[in-house]
């Protein structure tokens, strides 16, 4: 994680660090956020929300996601499916483990009632400056984001709402401005590469690479400075010296970024979305600062 405060007119950015326990960390945020007088945004690198093509083939129409999370997301629901057969409604993610087979992905899918678009949440979609990702409940491969949405839902956004931590979670429950309450941790979906193209990094990205990562500095500096963001002296090493010689670094790397993207999103200056349909809004969420919506068949 990497947190940046508040300091005088602008933000003081400090250095990517391991994340404590998820609920000691949104109870830490809280009480900071209340004694500065103000509100905490956590940006949250994993996805919120389901697809509404899964919302329709399972029959939902109760409420939203917030609502069916506290609901129905028991162990049963978060714990990956073995086998094909063990793929439903009431148990989406797949797979448990390496498999391997010709059509794998497809023939999942197909016991979800959905296909390669439908599987998808809006904000999942490639766009002009983000790439598809591979579904909320695929679990397997170095792209796969249903892990972290495993981990994410259960280990933070359930027990954080169910404990009576001051949480509010967006879009789903109002904009920023509505959350923001003194005291109050808003948790929104913030893709890391969202911000890459607002941030001006050098294209293709090669987030794996230490060189790479370094040659960006100059880029993430001077993006800083334009929007009033003074780093540590840890904070602008790491940045200098591109997080690490190791490849592990790319997860320093996002975390900085990201948080560096969400600043003129809690300021401001740069939108915290485009407006929504209702039924999106209440169901597959969306990222944070992203604008560009991108095309679907329906």
């Amino acid at each position: 994680m990497t947190i940046a405060r508040r300091a005088g007119q602008g933000w003081r950015l400090e250095a990517p660090a391991p994340v404590p326990d998820p609920l000691r960390l949104v109870a830490d945020l809280a009480r900071a956020a209340e004694a500065a007088g103000g509100a905490a945004v956590l940006g949250l690198d994993f996805p919120i929300g389901l697809p509404l093509g899964f919302v329709r083939a399972a029959g939902l129409r109760e409420g939203g996601f917030l609502s069916f999370l506290e609901r129905a997301c028991d162990g049963a629901f978060l714990t990956p499916a073995a086998a094909l057969d063990e793929v439903s409604a009431a148990r989406p993610f797949f797979p448990a483990g390496p498999l391997a087979g010709r059509g794998l992905k497809a023939d999942f899918l197909a016991r979800l009632g959905l296909d390669a678009e439908t599987a998808l949440r809006l904000c999942d979609r490639r766009g002009e400056t983000v790439r598809a990702s591979c579904g909320v409940f695929w679990t397997l491969g170095a792209d796969q984001v249903g892990k972290a949405a495993i981990a994410g839902w259960r280990d933070l956004l359930l027990p954080a709402r169910r404990n009576g931590l001051p949480v509010a979670v967006w879009p789903f429950e109002g904009d920023l401005a509505a959350l923001a309450h003194p005291g109050r941790v808003v948790l929104a979906e913030a893709y890391p590469a969202e911000a890459y193209a607002r941030i001006g990094l050098a294209r293709p990205t090669r987030k794996r690479d230490p060189t790479w990562r370094a040659a960006q500095a100059e880029a993430i500096l001077a993006f800083a400075a334009e929007h009033r963001v003074s780093l540590t002296p840890e904070a602008a090493t790491a940045v200098r010296g591109g997080f690490g010689p190791s490849a592990d670094g790319e997860d320093a790397f996002d975390s900085c970024l990201g948080a560096l993207g969400m600043i003129p999103v809690a300021e401001g200056r740069h939108p915290e979305g485009p407006a929504l349909p209702a039924d999106v809004r209440a169901w597959e969420g969306w990222m944070l600062g992203r604008m560009d919506v991108p095309k679907s068949k329906g």
